[in-house]
């Protein structure tokens, strides 16, 4: 994994990506712009003091929207790592889902079209008839 140094004389900071060398750089080196009034914490932005605020408060303005999901979080970046969480479920879900969808209609199908004979065979008995539409399986909505 590539790491960024920070450049600066006495300053050994490393990082593992360019925005977090950059926020340091101005938080640390450059003018600072904004200052937490309750513990003196740099921040850089208006939108990093106001996250940073909710920690005093222990606000969670940042609530999941996801059915039946009731989490709250402090900074919106938390929430978005979140979200994902949720995306990753529903893709299983629907890949679950179409595969049991594809099950029953294999089932269905073969119990239409095809029926075991009765008797004592052995598979070199085996003849199937030729592939016909289903006309039952237009019906069936998922």
């Amino acid at each position: 994994m590539k790491s960024y140094r920070c450049s600066y004389r006495n300053c050994k900071q490393t990082y593992t990506n360019q925005y977090n060398l950059r926020r340091h750089i101005s938080i640390n080196h450059h003018k600072v712009r904004f200052t937490c009034k309750t513990c003196q914490k740099k921040l850089c932005s208006a939108q990093a003091l106001r996250d940073h605020a909710h920690c005093h408060t222990g606000e969670k303005p940042y609530a999941c929207k996801f059915p039946g999901c009731t989490k709250r979080y402090r900074q919106g970046s938390q929430l978005s790592y979140h979200k994902k969480k949720h995306a990753r479920q529903l893709s299983e879900k629907v890949e679950v889902f179409a595969e049991l969808k594809l099950t029953f209609l294999l089932r269905h199908e073969s119990k239409e079209i095809y029926e075991a004979p009765k008797g004592p065979y052995s598979v070199n008995h085996a003849v199937l008839p030729p592939l016909r539409p289903n006309s039952n399986l237009k019906s069936l909505k998922f």
